[in-house]
């Protein structure tokens, strides 16, 4: 997409969220299956919509919604299990230089058994995000935009004045590619 003088860019205010999602890698890495499961919806609509509209810009409420999830679920992981996501995040951070959760499985499982009794929520299965999964959304889809491109030429072609040079000398297409056999 190229911008032009004409092109709307957000301001400010619109690009502000009352809070930012600030977690260093081994908190986030802790905390994430919880996270995505609890804002599937959230994210499941922000990505649709991201997708269908190709334009970010379009896409900045939706944004500040998962943002807004994610900011609620981290405050109420806070107060029912911090020291066990505190104590797994200080695994995932001294266990390995490239932040392996491979030796941290008991911490995994005190963090897994608090959030299941504080907030009913159960960690997701292995795999569960690789599959497929049918969202529907309430929101309508956008009207798709063909261009008639034979139409624009034509259009573009009627406009030339008459005396305008085109070229008679150009060759198809399957002339300029290079054939081994012929040469």
């Amino acid at each position: 997409m190229s911008l032009t003088k004409d092109t709307h860019l957000p301001s400010d205010e619109e690009l502000t969220v009352p809070q930012e999602i600030v977690l260093s890698t081994p908190w986030l890495k802790s905390v994430a299956p919880y996270m995505a499961k609890h804002c599937e919806k959230e994210a499941n609509e922000f990505m649709l919509r991201r997708k269908e509209s190709e334009d970010p810009r379009a896409v900045l409420k939706e944004g500040a919604a998962l943002t807004a999830c994610g900011v609620n679920f981290l405050q109420s992981l806070k107060r029912s299990c911090l020291p066990q996501t505190q104590k797994l995040a200080e695994c995932v951070d001294q266990s390995s230089a490239k932040l392996y959760m491979s030796k941290c499985h008991d911490d995994q499982k005190e963090l897994d058994a608090c959030v299941e009794a504080n907030m009913n929520l159960t960690r997701p299965k292995l795999g569960y995000f690789s599959k497929l999964h049918v969202y529907d959304s309430a929101t309508p889809a956008p009207q798709v935009k063909l261009r008639d491109y034979k139409a624009e030429a034509a259009q573009v072609l009627n406009e030339l004045p008459a005396e305008y040079h085109l070229r008679k000398d150009y060759r198809k297409y399957n002339d300029w590619r290079y054939n081994i056999t012929e040469s």
